[in-house]
């Protein structure tokens, strides 16, 4: 519930957001929504109002980087049109699904794997989980995801060029060069 609510949410305000706040920006506000997100839950009691917070925090920010990988890679386009001079939009979007794909078998894997390591798998009642076995749950769930997804913010960050001015600038040439919108070959 908390996560469908969320990403709903998160999808109808991103607009408003879009109109006021660069790509960058919202993404860097995303990244640290998820982190807080992320941390809270780890220290968080077992209670459902702080573990709820959190989730809204992670879901809404996972949400507004959904929609923003989604114009990355529709920018990708045009700067693949730009630089190659051919438009491989059938491509570059065909590869979005194989990468979920990929990240849901590693993401099961590591699930699978934990649940083995740290005998959860085994155990027929919760008080028949060792500490340690929790620990390692909490740690796979929570700060492996926020490692990786700071990773990622710095891979973005450090190679990811193509912002809004960027963009225009690639949008202007390609319309200049009368390619815009079809291949040039």
């Amino acid at each position: 519930l908390v996560l469908g609510i969320s990403q709903m949410f998160a999808m109808i305000v991103f607009p408003l957001f879009r109109k006021k706040y660069t790509r960058k920006k919202i993404f860097t506000a995303a990244i640290i929504m998820i982190a807080v997100g992320y941390i809270g839950f780890f220290i968080s009691p077992m209670n459902m109002l702080p573990i709820g917070i959190c989730g809204v925090l992670i879901f809404i920010g996972e949400a507004f980087i959904q929609i923003l990988m989604l114009m990355f890679l529709a920018d990708c386009i045009e700067y693949g049109q730009w630089k190659n001079g051919k438009r491989n939009e059938s491509i570059t979007f065909s590869i979005q699904p194989f990468i979920n794909k990929i990240g849901g078998a590693v993401a099961s894997g590591i699930v699978g794997l934990t649940l083995v390591i740290s005998g959860i798998n085994r155990a027929e009642k919760v008080v028949d989980v060792a500490d340690s076995g929790i620990s390692m749950m909490k740690v796979a769930m929570m700060i492996l995801p926020l490692v990786l997804i700071a990773i990622s913010y710095l891979i973005n960050i450090k190679k990811f060029k193509i912002d809004e001015v960027f963009h225009k600038q690639i949008l202007d040439e390609l319309t200049a060069r009368g390619d815009i919108g079809g291949d040039s070959k």
